[in-house]
């Protein structure tokens, strides 16, 4: 009876753990556990854990096959990942279990046409328009499927049931106006807006309006409805470019000016769009003869609307410099290094035009920030060091400078910068009237390129010019000759070259040769330089031909005032003098002949 009893109670207790398990298998305990997977995946998704949600979800839809949720958030998982396929698959799953859920039909024929299925995209947005009439999202995508498959119709037909279920609206308006002018139509899309306006005027089918009108060259009234639309909204942009347009193809550059001055301060238009812009109106001689100030003014805002865009500071300054405004150029770099004082680019930028600007004590000080911020970059920059003490005068300085660097460049073995080291140590030296030392750094250079015009034409000069108020050696003389003529055969129609090459000739004697050469320098370029203008001038008095002299030297002097040169002035108005007497001499003589 025991044993009995014992086996009853052990089946009794089997049973109870059977009916247990049957318990926690049963439908409502596996919904439960799948909801609350789906719980966790949300977390995980607000987290933007991926692969903790797509497992979740794998669970979830384990527990219960017909968790549309689950679906629906391995679809989003997917698009995140870039997956399309597998969210297309994901998306059909939810839309089968749960076809009344809008935005899982809407998700899908999304993906579907990205997935390129333009026919399933198609069926599916119409079967949503049918289902869902209220529902304005899916109609923009079916009508944009239409319509590059040329189905007008159905798109006018889309157009209209869109507005009869929802009322008068932008999509519809824009829909007809898009078909209209597609079709060139021009004239019913311009009613299709006119109309669209009159009912609910907004900004956007002004400006249409205002397109139309200018494309068909009614530019007054394009005018007029550009005004109403920045009356509306003073800060759109299609508005106030179509505006600044019209006025730019009328030449009313005033008034284009202030249009495009603040398109360019505003902060919405992409700052590559108003370079752009910006760019091409360089290249407009009127803008740049007789509206400087006012482009600087717009180029400005253009460097105000985006403050810490470092892009758009540098391209600011380049052209606020190519206007000649160096002073609002130097104001946008300061502006942006207050945002970025340890950047590389910006920095090598300030001292580019800090040198192209000539301000030579703010650039070697700014050079020594740079050094101390950068010294590995010492080989890259001390150039900008050297060369602004070398234009303050601080030649021993300058010098140190450049040598510095002499060993550096010896290991690289860079034969141009070292020939360019030497080349300007030596002109220190000169100017420092130590010509035996400047022209043992011009050897060193030549030693390493024997036909460097550069170094060749200064070499001939100095020989040449080094003896105030006497000829040099004729010997050095000859060598100098011989380095010029080099230089010039170098250089092609280079006038510098051409100028030292003639003036060392008419050194030399050869009169005749030198005044050839220098007329060539003078046509080349020449006739821009004061200098050069007195030299010929010179040459022309020696070879008695004191008619030509006397043009040359006077137009040596206008060259010399413009260029506020008062002690070529005086140099140029003492020749003159010169001249005049020699004149008055060789006509006394002709005279008494």
């Amino acid at each position: 009876m025991k044993k009995f009893s014992a086996i009853k109670i052990y089946t009794a207790l089997c049973l109870m753990f059977a009916s247990g398990t049957l318990l926690a298998q049963s439908p409502e305990y596996l919904t439960a556990k799948s909801d609350s997977c789906m719980i966790e995946a949300s977390l995980a998704f607000n987290n933007q854990e991926a692969e903790k949600v797509k497992l979740l979800c794998n669970q979830a839809i384990e527990y219960n096959k017909s968790n549309d949720a689950a679906y629906y958030m391995l679809s989003k998982i997917y698009l995140m990942e870039g997956d399309n396929q597998a969210a297309e698959n994901a998306l059909r799953k939810a839309v089968g279990i749960d076809s009344s859920n809008y935005y899982y039909s809407a998700t899908l024929g999304a993906v579907l046409v990205q997935n390129n299925d333009f026919v399933s995209a198609i069926k599916l947005y119409e079967w949503l328009i049918n289902r869902f009439p209220s529902k304005t999202e899916s109609y923009m995508p079916l009508i944009d499927l239409y319509i590059p498959r040329g189905q007008a119709e159905k798109a006018f037909e889309l157009a209209d049931r869109m507005e009869k279920n929802i009322g008068p609206n932008e999509q519809s308006t824009m829909t007809r106006f898009r078909l209209y002018s597609a079709a060139r139509e021009h004239q019913k899309a311009l009613d299709e807006l006119l109309r669209a306006d009159q009912v609910t005027p907004n900004e956007m089918y002004e400006t249409y309006i205002a397109d139309l009108y200018a494309g068909l060259g009614k530019d007054s009234s394009a005018l007029v409805y550009y005004s109403k639309a920045l009356e509306k909204a003073p800060d759109y942009i299609p508005a106030l470019y179509g505006k600044m347009e019209v006025f730019k193809r009328y030449k009313n550059y005033p008034l284009y000016l202030v249009y495009l001055k603040s398109f360019m301060a505003n902060r919405q238009t992409n700052p590559s769009i108003k370079k752009a812009q910006l760019e091409e109106l360089l290249k407009d001689p009127i803008l740049y003869r007789d509206y400087r100030n006012e482009m600087a003014g717009c180029i400005e805002e253009f460097a105000r609307s985006a403050p810490s865009d470092s892009s758009v500071a540098i391209s600011s300054a380049i052209m606020l410099a190519r206007y000649g405004q160096a002073e609002q150029a130097g104001r946008v770099l300061d502006g942006i290094l207050k945002y970025y004082p340890e950047d590389q680019y910006i920095r090598g930028n300030m001292m580019s035009f800090l040198y192209s600007t000539e301000n030579w004590e703010r650039l070697e000080g700014f050079v020594d920030t740079s050094l101390a911020l950068f010294p590995d970059k010492a080989p890259e920059i001390f150039q900008f060091k050297g060369l602004s003490q070398y234009k303050l005068n601080k030649y021993d300085e300058a010098i140190q400078t450049f040598m510095g660097q002499e060993k550096y460049f010896r290991k690289r073995k860079d034969t141009l910068m070292l020939i360019q080291i030497y080349a300007t140590v030596g002109d220190m030296y000169h100017n420092k009237q130590d010509n035996k030392t400047a022209f043992k750094y011009y050897d060193k250079a030549l030693k390493l390129d024997p036909e460097d015009a550069s170094v060749l034409n200064n070499y001939a000069w100095y020989i040449a010019t080094s003896k105030i108020g006497e000829l040099p050696d004729k010997k050095d003389l000859q060598k100098a000759v011989a380095m010029a003529k080099k230089a010039v055969e170098n250089t092609s129609g280079e006038y510098h070259n051409l100028d030292t090459y003639a003036w060392v000739l008419f050194l030399n004697g050869d009169f005749a040769e030198a005044k050839r050469i220098m007329g060539q320098a003078v046509a080349y370029g020449g006739s821009e330089d004061s200098g050069i203008l007195n030299r010929y001038a010179d040459i022309l008095t020696y070879l008695k031909e004191y008619d030509l002299a006397l043009i040359y030297y006077k137009k040596a002097l206008i060259k010399a005032t413009e260029n506020a040169d008062q002690a070529e002035v005086d140099k140029i108005t003492a020749r003159l003098e010169s001249l005049g007497k020699l004149i008055e001499a060789a006509s006394q003589t002709t005279v008494s002949e």
